[in-house]
């Protein structure tokens, strides 16, 4: 009985060395921890021996596994972040990539346009800006930057109008027939400063459009690598096999592939 009871003893006191999350980084450092959650950007935990403490939280890209206090496995494959040619990403906040459709006025404080030059295969190419020569913010519209192409667009509409009002100043209806007069000082201010409005909108939205372009190429580049981590996970698994002698126990091993 003496002896029963020193056996039951030390069985209980090894369970917590069992009862652990065990997390095991890129570097072959290993964290003994109680994991709160895991996403494909990171992992929140606890440390063991201060469960009672702060949270902890690693970036996915430096853990290599995760072996958790019921058995599981959770095996990251997660590109480091970085910039350049050399890297898998453009950014070092891959926070921003779990959210897919971000204009430009939010990806430029993410982005170098610098960058666009480590590109191979850009989504937007160089050449798309010159399409504003058409009219003023087709190229915005043509990278899915609708506000930004109705801004330029709307300002070219504006300065063309203003134009128009000016020059029909100079001309009047008089004895059944239009007739050409001396346009007001004001009229001519005002058509001078309409050309130059012109030509000033349509040079910004060339060079917005450029702009555009190399962000949002990086950004395009950045989300189809970042949607090609994935992470896999073991776990044991039991079923049961109905045989000519009866029902047999039949433990396997199940994977869950997370993309």
């Amino acid at each position: 009985m003496k002896k029963l009871f020193i056996l039951l003893s030390l069985g209980l006191l090894a369970l917590p060395s069992y009862a652990q999350d065990l997390i095991t980084k890129k570097d072959g450092t290993d964290i003994q921890a109680k994991v709160l959650e895991v996403t494909v950007r990171d992992v929140r935990y606890k440390a063991w021996d201060n469960l009672e403490g702060p949270e902890f939280v690693l970036p996915a890209y430096d853990i290599l596994i995760i072996r958790f206090e019921n058995g599981t496995n959770h095996v990251f494959n997660v590109v480091s972040p970085g910039y350049g040619q050399n890297s898998g990403f453009y950014t070092s906040d891959l926070s921003m990539l779990g959210e897919p459709g971000l204009r430009y006025k939010s990806l430029k404080n993410y982005y170098n346009r610098e960058d666009y030059a480590f590109l191979q295969h850009p989504r937007y190419g160089l050449g798309m800006p010159w399409l504003n020569l058409i009219f003023p913010g087709l190229s915005q519209y043509c990278m899915d930057e609708p506000g930004l192409g109705t801004r330029y667009l709307l300002i070219s509409l504006g300065c063309t109008l203003a134009s128009s009002l000016a020059a029909s100043s100079s001309v009047t209806y008089r004895d059944g027939d239009y007739v050409r007069i001396s346009t007001p000082p004001a009229a001519q201010v005002i058509a001078v400063l309409a050309s130059a409005g012109i030509i000033a909108n349509g040079v910004c939205s060339i060079v917005n459009a450029y702009r555009v372009a190399k962000v949002k190429s990086l950004y395009t580049e950045d989300l189809s690598q970042y949607r090609r981590a994935y992470s896999v996970s073991l776990s044991p698994s039991m079923n049961y096999a109905f045989t000519p002698t009866g029902v047999r126990p039949a433990p396997g091993v199940g994977i869950k592939v997370t993309f």
